[in-house]
């Protein structure tokens, strides 16, 4: 007799649990094998936040289905709870109307495609990279380190960065004594090289030509695009780049300067 209590309410329930970790992990691993395989034919990285969302799903339909057979050891009718699920599922379903809410918005993020993980987004007044889009929360990560976590009902007005190439604006200016003929020779050559060097460009870089007359400077202006998010690096190339070129020709980069009068 005490075998079969034994049995019953330890050994069956451990073995049980058992039987759904290794399941859980064994989906999970042939899961993401699938897509690792699928990305060596190119799929857009919208199938990691897809996975993740396949393997979240399995993750609570085999909860569930652990805790029935858990519950059927252990005596309780299942069949009978099952069926009464329909009262307590209203009970339920107004206590886990933000849960709901949450996966909804999570589905309709992925279906209408507003942002995958890894693209970089802008929600408020926080930047960063989407390191994890799951049914309940997506995470942003920050350059600076910080992550955000945030509710997906709560995600509204997202700017996607990733989703078109980004435009780069580079502005320099040049004293008024400068030549400007010689000065424009020489940025056309930058542009040249830049064009030339930068893998990331999905456009040749190109003088606009002069864009202001500001108090202490001829300002020219030079745009380039690039891929997504990758304008900051090119503008730290372009800079260095420039920089470099109008020290060998002799070109100054004006700054403010300040006029002081001693009066004795």
């Amino acid at each position: 007799m005490w075998d079969k209590v034994l049995t019953r309410e330890i050994v069956s329930p451990i073995f049980i649990v058992i039987i759904a970790v290794l399941f859980y992990f064994l989906v999970k691993q042939i899961i993401m094998k699938m897509f690792k395989a699928s990305e060596k034919y190119g799929v857009h990285k919208k199938s990691i936040t897809i996975m993740n969302l396949i393997i979240n799903i399995i993750k609570y339909v085999v909860i569930i289905v652990t805790i029935l057979a858990l519950l059927g050891t252990w005596g309780v009718d299942t069949k009978a709870l099952l069926a009464s699920l329909g009262v307590v599922g209203v009970v339920a379903g107004l206590a886990m109307q933000d849960i709901l809410k949450d996966f909804l918005a999570g589905f309709s993020i992925i279906i209408n495609n507003e942002f995958d993980v890894g693209d970089n987004i802008q929600i408020g007044n926080f930047r960063g990279n989407v390191v994890e889009l799951g049914m309940k929360n997506t995470k942003i990560r920050a350059y600076t380190g910080e992550v955000k976590i945030i509710a997906n009902r709560n995600i509204v007005d997202v700017i996607n960065y990733s989703m078109q190439t980004s435009k780069a604006i580079i502005e320099v200016g040049v004293s008024y004594s400068s030549d400007l003929e010689k000065v424009e020779n020489v940025l056309r050559d930058v542009c040249e090289k830049l064009s030339a060097k930068i893998p990331y460009l999905t456009s040749d870089v190109e003088l606009l030509g002069i864009q202001n007359l500001d108090d202490n400077a001829v300002i020219y202006r030079l745009i380039a695009d690039c891929e997504p998010v990758m304008d900051i690096n090119f503008k730290r190339e372009a800079y260095r780049e420039i920089k470099k070129s109008f020290d060998e020709n002799g070109i100054i980069i004006p700054f403010p300067q300040v006029e002081v009068h001693n009066e004795s």
